[in-house]
C-alpha cells in the first residue's frame, strides 16, 4: 500500500475514534506530563477541595479528649447530691466541736483563775500574820505609856503644891516623847486591788478582804492625822519646859530614878497648865489608838482563822 493509502487509513480511524480517546490540544504553558497524567491530578484536586474525612476523624478525638478531660477534673458530676439530714449532722457535728472547745477553755481558764485566787489569798494570810505581829508590838508599847500617863492627875497636883516636887514627870515625859507606827504589809492588797486579783475571789472572801482593808485605813488615817498632831504638841511643850542638863535621863531607855537636877527650866504655871492638858489629850489620842488597833487586830485574826479553816492553809 502505498502512503496516500496509509493516510487516508489514518485519517478514517481517527475520524472514526471518539472525542475521549483524542489526546486533547496542548494549550501554551502546559507541560505534557501533566496532560498525560490527568487521575493524579484529579486525585490531588479531590483531597485538596474535600478534607471533610480528616476534619471529621480530629473532630472526633477531640471531642474523645475533651470527654476524657471533663471526666478527669470533674468526678463529681455524675454523684449523686448528699441528703440534707447529712449536711444538717455535719453542721450538727462542727457546732458541737466548737462548742465543747469553748466549754474547754472556759474550764481551763476557770482552772487557772482559781489557783491565782489561792496564791492571793495565801499571800494576804500571810501578810496579816505580818501584821498582827507588829500589832502586838504596837499595843504592848502603848499599855506601857497608859500605865504612865495614867498618874498625870496625881503629878500635876504635886506639883501644883510644890513646883520642886516634879520627880513624877519623869516616868510621863519618857512615854510620851516617842510612839510605834502600827505599819501593814499591804503588797498582796495593791495587787488585788489594782491587778483585777478580786475578780479571782468569791464574792464572801472579796468582802472580808475588803471590810480589812477599810478598817485598816481608817486607823492608819487616825494615826496619821490626830494622833500624829497630839504627839507633836506634847513634844514641842517638852522642849520648852525641861532643862537640858535633865535630857539624859530622860531618854526612854534611861533607867534614872532620882533627878539630880532640877528637871523644868521654866516654873511658868501657864506653860505647865498647857503641858498638862496637852498630856491628856494625847492620852485620849492613845487610848482611841490602842481601841482601834486592837479591834484591827482581832479582825485580822479572825481572818486568818476563816481562811486556815476554809482552805486549810494550816501555818502557810
Amino acid at each position: 500500500m502505498g502512503k496516500k493509502g496509509r493516510s487516508r487509513e489514518v485519517s478514517r480511524k481517527s475520524e472514526d475514534s471518539p472525542a475521549a480517546d483524542r489526546p486533547a490540544p496542548t494549550e501554551p504553558g502546559i507541560k505534557k506530563s501533566e496532560i498525560e497524567h490527568p487521575k493524579s491530578e484529579i486525585k490531588n484536586n479531590s483531597e485538596i477541595e474535600n478534607p471533610t474525612s480528616e476534619i471529621k476523624e480530629l473532630t472526633t478525638d477531640h471531642s474523645q479528649l475533651t470527654t476524657k478531660m471533663e471526666v478527669h477534673h470533674h468526678p463529681d458530676l455524675h454523684h449523686e447530691k448528699k441528703p440534707w439530714k447529712e449536711y444538717l449532722l455535719e453542721g450538727l457535728m462542727i457546732f458541737l466541736a466548737v462548742t465543747m472547745g469553748f466549754f474547754a477553755e472556759t474550764i481551763r481558764e476557770g482552772i487557772s483563775d482559781r489557783a491565782k485566787g489561792m496564791e492571793y489569798i495565801k499571800s494576804f494570810v500571810q501578810d496579816m500574820r505580818r501584821d498582827t505581829a507588829t500589832f502586838s508590838d504596837v499595843i504592848a508599847f502603848d499599855t506601857k505609856k497608859m500605865a504612865a500617863l495614867n498618874n498625870i492627875f496625881a503629878c500635876y497636883y504635886n506639883i501644883e503644891k510644890n513646883s520642886g516636887s516634879t520627880g513624877c514627870l519623869v516616868p510621863i515625859m519618857k512615854s510620851s516623847i516617842s510612839n510605834r507606827v502600827g505599819n501593814f504589809t499591804d503588797g498582796t492588797l495593791q495587787q488585788l486591788k489594782n491587778a483585777g486579783g478580786f475578780r479571782l475571789i468569791n464574792k464572801n472572801d472579796k468582802d472580808s478582804i475588803v471590810a480589812y482593808d477599810h478598817a485598816a485605813r481608817a486607823f492608819q488615817n487616825f494615826e496619821s492625822t490626830i494622833f500624829q498632831q497630839r504627839q507633836d504638841i506634847v513634844r514641842d511643850i517638852y522642849v520648852k519646859l525641861v532643862d537640858f542638863k535633865a535630857e539624859p535621863m530622860l531618854f526612854p531607855d534611861s533607867i534614872a530614878g532620882n533627878v539630880q537636877s532640877p528637871l523644868l527650866f521654866s516654873n511658868d504655871k501657864a506653860l505647865i497648865n498647857e503641858y498638862f492638858n496637852d498630856l491628856l489629850l494625847y492620852r485620849r489620842a492613845i487610848m482611841t489608838q490602842a481601841a482601834q488597833l486592837g479591834r484591827l487586830s482581832k479582825r485580822a485574826e479572825g481572818l486568818i482563822k476563816y481562811f486556815d479553816n476554809k482552805y486549810e492553809l494550816g501555818n502557810e
